[in-house]
């Protein structure tokens, strides 16, 4: 790359050289500017003479091989983002038991909720462990506000 760079710096520092020199050597008038438009189309020449050598099936490759890492990063933060809305359902469910546990006076309590994929396309809570005693009041919260019944829900046991 910095081949070709050298290579151009060197195309226009030449044709810089040699419209200078001309220019120079020129008498003034209608010469002299037709030579000026001539040295301006020199220059323009040289300044875009990497075009011309520009490899457009090397550039297709290039794009198409960017595009696919592009479209496998958005594919991994998709991912990403769907386990991470999985989690946050999970922790805020079961820091509504917890809380709906310390409001019903059932001491310090603690629960673990497991979500799965509904097939509408979202998280939803499954089942949930709450380490507690059996309590009607908050079983019948749990049915109610996350929507799990009372056969997915485990009691007692350490969350």
């Amino acid at each position: 790359m910095s081949g070709i760079i050298s290579a151009w710096v060197k195309a226009l520092s030449g044709a810089g050289l040699f419209c200078a020199a001309a220019a120079a050597l020129c008498p003034p008038g209608r010469v002299r500017r037709v030579l000026g438009l001539a040295c301006g189309c020199v220059m323009l020449a040289a300044l875009l003479s990497p075009a011309a050598q520009l490899d457009i099936d090397a550039y297709a490759r290039e794009a198409a091989r960017y595009g696919q890492a592009a479209r496998e990063a958005a594919g991994l933060a998709q991912e990403a983002a769907v386990a991470l809305e999985r989690e946050v359902i999970e922790r805020e469910c079961a820091a509504y038991i917890t809380d709906r546990a310390d409001a019903l006076g059932l001491g310090a309590a603690e629960a673990v909720v497991t979500a799965r994929w509904s097939a509408d396309g979202f998280w939803y809570p499954w089942e949930c462990s709450v380490a507690a005693e059996n309590s009607a009041a908050l079983s019948d919260a749990i049915e109610g506000e996350l929507g799990i019944p009372p056969e997915r829900q485990s009691w007692g046991v350490e969350a």
